[in-house]
Order: C-alpha cells, then sequence, then structure tokens
C-alpha cells in the first residue's frame, strides 16, 4: 500500500511540473488564479493578481506582498599594484519584503495608497500618499511617492527585466520624494500627452551626491539638513500608437503582440540646496556657519530623455541623461567657489555629468522565457582639487565613469508573480584621480582611489587605473 501511495504522490508532482508552462502561457499567465468570496450585502472578497481585495460600498482595498529572495556573487579585479584584487563576497540575502496598501475611501474619486518595506532599514514607510481623481485631464496627489522623473526608476522593482535598474539609474534617479504633484491624460483613444509635475522637499542625499534623499527624512528639521531646500520635477510622455505598460520587456498576450507600441518620455528637475564639502568646493572653512547654514548652495539641473519600443516580444528601452551643478556662496560667506585663489584655494568650476542606457529583451516564449541585454555607460566630470596645485590638473571625481554589460533570463511560471531571474553583469569603472582623502562613490562597491602617481612607471604606480566587477545574481520573486 505504502508503494501505491508513493507512486500516485510521483504521478501528482510530475503532472504539476507539466502543466506549470502551460499555464504559463495562457493570456492570463500573471494572475495567480480568481477566488471570489460575496454572500448577500456582505463584502465582496477576491484573490488574483492583484493580491486580496475587498470591496463595499463607498470603500475598497487590495493587499499585496512582493518578496524577493537573491543570492549574489561579486569579485572584484583592480589594475595596480594598490588594486583590489580578489575582493570577493557570496551571499543569500532577502532582498525585498513589501507589503503594498491601496483602493478608495467614500468615492471612487478619493484614493490612497500605502507601502511598507521590510527588508531592513530604518524608514519602513515607503509610500504614503492619497489621491484626488478629479478628471482625466487634472488629478492632485499629496504624499510620498515615486517621482515621476524617468522611466526606469518609475517602473516597479517587482517587473525588472534584472534584478536590479541598472548602474545609470542608480547615478541619476531622484527616488521618493514628499510633495504635491498634479499629473493628467491629454487624448481619448490614445494617451498623445501624460504630465506630472510637481514640487517636492529637496533633501541631499550626500554633500557629494547632488540628489534628493527626501525618503530619509521623517520629521520637520530646521537647520543643516532642511533649510529652504525645494526640488520642482516635470514628466511629459506620449504613446501615439496605444499604451506601452511601464515595464522593461514586452510581457503582452499573443493576441495583443503584433502591435507595434512605442512611447517617449521627458523629464525635468531643479534641485536646490546648502551643502558642506571641502573638495567640491575648494573653500578651506568646510564647516556651517553659525546658524547651522551650510556655508555654499548647489543649483542642480537635470535632463532626462527615454524611449519605449514593443513588437512581438521584442522590447527596447533607451535612456538618457545630462545633470548640470553649479556652486554658489550664500549668506554671509565671501568665497566664491568659481574663483582661484593660487596658494589657498582652487575653484571648483560646475559639474556635468552624462548617462546612457540600452537594454533589448525578447521573449523566446511569450510570456514564459525572455533574455535580455543591457548596456550601461555613465561619464562623470573631474574637478579641481581644492588647496594650492601648481599643475591645474582635475583630477578628482563624485563617480568613476563607468560601463555597465550585463546578460539577464527570466522565467515566468506565473507571470511577475513568480518567477525566476538569472543575470551576469560585468562593470568596469574609469577611476579618477582623488585627492585630500575625498571617496569616489560607487554603485556596486566603493572603488579604490586612484592615486596621483598610477600615471608615472610602473614601478612608482601606487594605484588603480581601472576597477572591473563580475557579478552573478540569482533570485526568486513572488507575488500574493
Amino acid at each position: 500500500m505504502a508503494k501505491y501511495w508513493a507512486v500516485v504522490l510521483a504521478l501528482m508532482v510530475g503532472a504539476s511540473t507539466l502543466a506549470a508552462p502551460a499555464m504559463a502561457q495562457d493570456s492570463d499567465a500573471d494572475d495567480i488564479g480568481v477566488i471570489e468570496r460575496s454572500g448577500g450585502e456582505g463584502p465582496e472578497t477576491k484573490l488574483g493578481k492583484s493580491g486580496l481585495q475587498i470591496k463595499t460600498d463607498g470603500f475598497s482595498l487590495a493587499i499585496s506582498t512582493r518578496i524577493q529572495f537573491r543570492l549574489t556573487y561579486q569579485t572584484e579585479v583592480a589594475n595596480g599594484p594598490d588594486g583590489t584584487n580578489g575582493r570577493t563576497f557570496i551571499n543569500f540575502r532577502v532582498r525585498r519584503a513589501k507589503t503594498n496598501f491601496k483602493g478608495y475611501i467614500f468615492d471612487k474619486d478619493f484614493q490612497y495608497n500605502l507601502t511598507l518595506t521590510w527588508a531592513g532599514g530604518a524608514n519602513i514607510i515607503e509610500e504614503a500618499s492619497f489621491r484626488w481623481a478629479i478628471m482625466q485631464y487634472i488629478n492632485i496627489t499629496a504624499g510620498q511617492t515615486k517621482l515621476q522623473f524617468n522611466w526606469e526608476e518609475a517602473v516597479s522593482s517587482g517587473a525588472q527585466q534584472f534584478v536590479e535598474r541598472g548602474y545609470n539609474n542608480e547615478v541619476f534617479n531622484q527616488d521618493f520624494a514628499k510633495g504635491i504633484t498634479l499629473d493628467g491624460t491629454v487624448g481619448e483613444d490614445v494617451s498623445w500627452l501624460k504630465y506630472w509635475i510637481g514640487i517636492y522637499n529637496g533633501v541631499l542625499k550626500a554633500n557629494t551626491d547632488f540628489r534628493n534623499a527626501d525618503q530619509a527624512l521623517p520629521t520637520e528639521s530646521f537647520g543643516a539638513l532642511v533649510d529652504g531646500e525645494m526640488m520642482i520635477n516635470l514628466r511629459l510622455e506620449t504613446h501615439p500608437l496605444g499604451e506601452v505598460k511601464r515595464g522593461m520587456n514586452d510581457m503582452r498576450s499573443k493576441e495583443e503582440m503584433d502591435k507595434i507600441l512605442f512611447a517617449i518620455g521627458l523629464g525635468f528637475n531643479w534641485f536646490i540646496s546648502g551643502f558642506s564639502a571641502g573638495d567640491l568646493r575648494g573653500d578651506t572653512a568646510s564647516g556651517a556657519t553659525a546658524s547651522t547654514r551650510s556655508r555654499t548652495w548647489q543649483d542642480t539641473m537635470h535632463v532626462a530623455l527615454d524611449g519605449h519600443f514593443r513588437f512581438y516580444g521584442l522590447s527596447v528601452d533607451i535612456e538618457f541623461h545630462m545633470r548640470h551643478t553649479e556652486f554658489h556662496n550664500r549668506g554671509r560667506n565671501k568665497f566664491n567657489p568659481q574663483r582661484d585663489e593660487p596658494g589657498t584655494r582652487t575653484a571648483t568650476g560646475n559639474l556635468t555629468d552624462y548617462g546612457f542606457s540600452f537594454l533589448v529583451a525578447y521573449f523566446i516564449l511569450p510570456q514564459q522565457l525572455n533574455v535580455g541585454i543591457r548596456w550601461d555607460h555613465v561619464d562623470s566630470d573631474e574637478v579641481w582639487a581644492k588647496g594650492s596645485n601648481s599643475s591645474k590638473t582635475r583630477f578628482l571625481a563624485v563617480r568613476p565613469d563607468a560601463n555597465e554589460l550585463g546578460l539577464s533570463v527570466n522565467y515566468f511560471i506565473h507571470g511577475d508573480n513568480l518567477k525566476l531571474t538569472f543575470d551576469i553583469l560585468m562593470v568596469s569603472q574609469q577611476l579618477a584621480f582623488a585627492a585630500q582623502g575625498s571617496t569616489l562613490l560607487g554603485i556596486y562597491n566603493t572603488p579604490p582611489q586612484r592615486h596621483a602617481f598610477s600615471s608615472q612607471p610602473f614601478h612608482l604606480n601606487r594605484g588603480a587605473d581601472y576597477n572591473d566587477l563580475w557579478i552573478i545574481r540569482l533570485q526568486l520573486q513572488w507575488i500574493f
């Protein structure tokens, strides 16, 4: 009898395994099945691809949880005697664990969204916003939301082609922001124009990283952290042939994928804040004033342009960034960061950074198996170092110039709700000279500094010219 039940169990497991690919090819492959319960005048409940949904008169709630479990192997090779050759690690981690609550209260026009994250960090609240959906052409959102600036960052982490967004995005994205947003769509059959425009806090990410980090500010603060710092953001999109779903591949069904779709987006961001970084400012008095205000003001203009193409399981996503930062004195600070004072300080000048990303993906099996290739490039501006410098060499950089080349494979068991992702990356960083103890900022590591002697003959070389990373990742994602 025991053998009989063992044979039955084996047949059941085998049948379920063979059925999984067939289920994934269905037009509702990203659905985990729908179970509905409704009795009398009580609330209606439904379990589907959007998680658990509860509806009553004047109220709705959808609850979903996303978990990503990942294995990462990374090894580092830097060229030069003082490089980080052989620095290697391998580890398992829960990269993301998030629960989302969304719906409407009183009326479908009054919508709410709350996302809580459980995978470490001091900030549990990731998103908390209220939206008044007035009409198609204008809506108002207040609270903390993912900033609508560039496409790749706005795409959910659960709908990426690789297990993480690219190097280019991680250098230029504006993350989450607190403020007020107006948005709307112009067009009936197609979205000729979609827009988002808003004003937000402008919390500086770091004294050498001129991006917003408003999520890190949970309380009111008046002083060095926030002092009249604001950010204005605008994004425009057009979808002339039909809506391109926010994602990084063509996940449409067989019945839909023969239609050509493309979209073009433009983002503009203006961010102003005080900061204190002696190496960049060129001022030997790098601290704050007696009123706790930073002595220098940074003014950053940032433009993002992106394009997206979908046809027969083929997707192409291109994104370009240009960011320009200028420095000004403020308050009673007499130092002009743009002026040279030989023997005392050297002018910082302005910073202009560029970034480009190209991602192409193709579904070998529609809605089930796809492959993707990504190339990202970041060109960071070198700046003058502070203090006396007779050679006037621009050799200090906030970030290294970098190229990222990657290959990914996705196997969708039930769409994004249950999928396996495998990717391989090669990241090459061309290091700038680092002076005055300043540390370069990296994405996957803290790059070694390039010593001034690295341009000398080999026996005098004390620093790496290049730093190369090899990264292999395997991730299981489930959403329920």
